[in-house]
Parts: structure tokens; C-alpha cells; sequence
């Protein structure tokens, strides 16, 4: 599923009635603040940072765009990120003697210009796969259950009697160890035809 063409996402569907698909909004933008012990905004995260670091300068895509140009880069500079955002400060916590080691105790090589991003991404990564694992033993005397994982994306495969423990997956979900990250739900009868859960 990783690798395949998003137009065959359609032949994927699950084996109970439906796919109920969780991710966290903005993931990596989430690990960042949860990493720099900042609190998370309880709506978009990107649209937080367009309205309350970039003066509601551009869309919503040109400041993420504008956000990881920032945070991937150890030479970039952008004094409203600067005045916002302190990547000095999370760099001196967690790296260290030419490698980081992120919440969870993982430990990667990583040269300065790849700190950050494996730092983020390393923590994200041990991030969706602890909730994934702990959706899975909250369903684990039930039909539904985790059918896999894609990315920052866990998809459960959910019974039609069951439909009534969403919210509550939802909540498990969102409920970290690094706090309460805002989540993105979407059901579909096939993977390649998924729209928004209004809860």
C-alpha cells in the first residue's frame, strides 16, 4: 500500500464494512511544537501558524511550504519563524555528538544538516506507531480492527455494529505522550474513496 499508484487505492477495501482512516493534522509541524514544549492549537495547525506567526501572510500551503523551508534547512533564516520558534533550542536537547536521540530513546546518526529532520521525523514515525498499537488493544475482542498503517495514517477496518466507538478511538488517538494532537478522520467503503467523518 505504500508503494501503490493512488489511482489503484480503490481495490483496496476492507474485509468488515468500512475504512475509518486517523491522522494527525500536521504531524511533523505537532512533533516540532511538542519538542519544544509548546502548546498544541486546537484547530489546523498550519492555518495557526498562517494567522499567528505569518500574519495571515499567504495560503495555507505557501506556509507550510514557507515552515519546513525554515526547519529542514540549518542555514535558512526567516525572522517572523525566528520570533516564534526556537530550532536551537530543540537541536541542543536532543542532538548530540554527531547523532540524535529522540523521546523515545532512538538513537540515529545524523550530521548537522540532517538532524532536524531526522529528529522530527524519527519521533513521528515512534509517535503514530505507539497510537497504532494502542487502537489495536482497545479493539482487540472486537471485529474491527487495525487494517495497517501508511505513513503518519493508521486505518482501521470497522464493523457497521461498531461504528459507535469512533469517537472514542478518536480520543485514544489523539491523546500522545508528547499531548493532545489534533487528528483528521476520514471513512470510505475503499481506500481510494475516503471522505470526511463529521463527528
Amino acid at each position: 500500500i505504500l508503494t501503490m499508484d493512488k489511482k489503484f487505492r480503490k481495490v483496496v477495501s476492507p474485509t468488515n464494512d468500512w475504512f475509518v482512516s486517523l491522522d494527525f493534522n500536521g504531524a511533523e509541524l505537532r512533533t516540532f511544537l511538542a519538542l519544544s514544549d509548546m502548546e498544541q492549537p486546537d484547530f489546523d495547525v498550519h492555518d495557526w501558524n498562517r494567522q499567528n506567526v505569518y500574519r495571515g501572510i499567504g495560503t495555507r500551503d505557501e506556509v507550510k511550504e514557507r515552515f519546513f523551508a525554515w526547519l529542514y534547512n540549518p542555514k535558512s533564516q526567516d525572522y517572523l519563524t525566528e520570533r516564534a520558534y526556537d530550532k536551537g533550542a530543540v537541536m541542543e536537547k536532543y542532538w548530540y555528538k554527531d547523532a540524535i536521540t529522540n523521546p523515545f530513546n532512538r538513537t540515529i546518526a545524523a550530521d548537522e544538516h540532517h538532524a532536524m529532520s531526522y529528529l522530527i521525523q524519527s519521533t513521528c514515525s515512534d509517535l503514530v506507531l505507539r497510537q497504532m498499537v494502542k487502537l489495536s488493544s482497545c479493539l482487540q475482542d472486537r471485529e474491527s480492527h487495525v487494517a495497517f498503517c501508511v505513513h503518519d495514517e493508521v486505518v482501521l477496518d470497522i464493523t457497521n455494529s461498531e461504528c459507535g466507538l469512533i469517537n472514542d478511538l478518536v480520543e485514544h488517538f489523539s491523546n500522545t505522550p508528547l499531548g493532545k494532537f489534533g487528528v483528521n478522520v476520514k471513512y470510505g467503503k475503499s481506500y481510494g474513496d475516503m471522505r470526511e467523518w463529521r463527528q
